[in-house]
């Protein structure tokens, strides 16, 4: 039992460290750079950049839901990305207006999500989310849909926007169909 606990940390160290190589970000997040970028975010709806989500991925599953996530922070508002915990989720990393950071240990809420196909997308109000997840920090004004997505098995991103949803529907449409290229096998 011993073996298989020692095991399980060693797994969860070596996803951390993928985790931080993968989101290390430039700039400090309290530097005037980083608010800079922040203030003057938006959102992008490039087809060649939505397109490639799905470019060079990594082999490694792990690795390759990281690399997506990453650049999601392009695509959309907020997001999350939840790891699969024997059936609860855990939230691992976020970005918010283009910067991404690791969540630490303390502020992690598992949550419940719905049993449901890869790469289906459920669309659902932020706040209740958010406040499970105490990140309402992402929406304080309680504009944004949610949008939960299953990677892989073990992998999850929910995804947050202020797009109306007549331009939300086809983004999201074409996003599912670079997932769908990206993490089929």
């Amino acid at each position: 039992m011993e073996k298989i606990s020692q095991a399980f940390v060693l797994t969860i160290s070596t996803f951390q460290k993928r985790l931080q190589s993968f989101l290390e970000n430039d700039f400090d997040s309290k530097s005037e750079a980083a608010k800079d970028l922040q203030k003057d975010f938006e959102v992008s709806r490039d087809k060649s950049l939505i397109r490639g989500l799905s470019a060079g991925l990594p082999e490694d599953h792990i690795d390759r839901a990281i690399v997506v996530f990453s650049r999601l922070s392009l695509l959309f508002d907020a997001g999350i990305l939840l790891e699969n915990h024997d059936g609860e989720w855990c939230p691992q990393a976020l970005f918010h207006l283009g910067h991404t950071e690791l969540l630490k240990g303390s502020t992690k809420n598992q949550l419940h999500i719905p049993a449901i196909d890869l790469l289906t997308v459920l669309k659902t109000d932020s706040q209740g989310i958010l406040q499970k997840l105490q990140l309402q920090k992402l929406d304080p004004q309680g504009r944004m849909s949610c949008l939960l997505v299953k990677a892989t098995p073990d992998f999850s991103f929910l995804l947050f926007s202020v797009m109306p949803d007549l331009w939300l529907k086809e983004h999201i449409k074409q996003v599912r169909t670079a997932l769908i290229n990206g993490f089929a096998d």
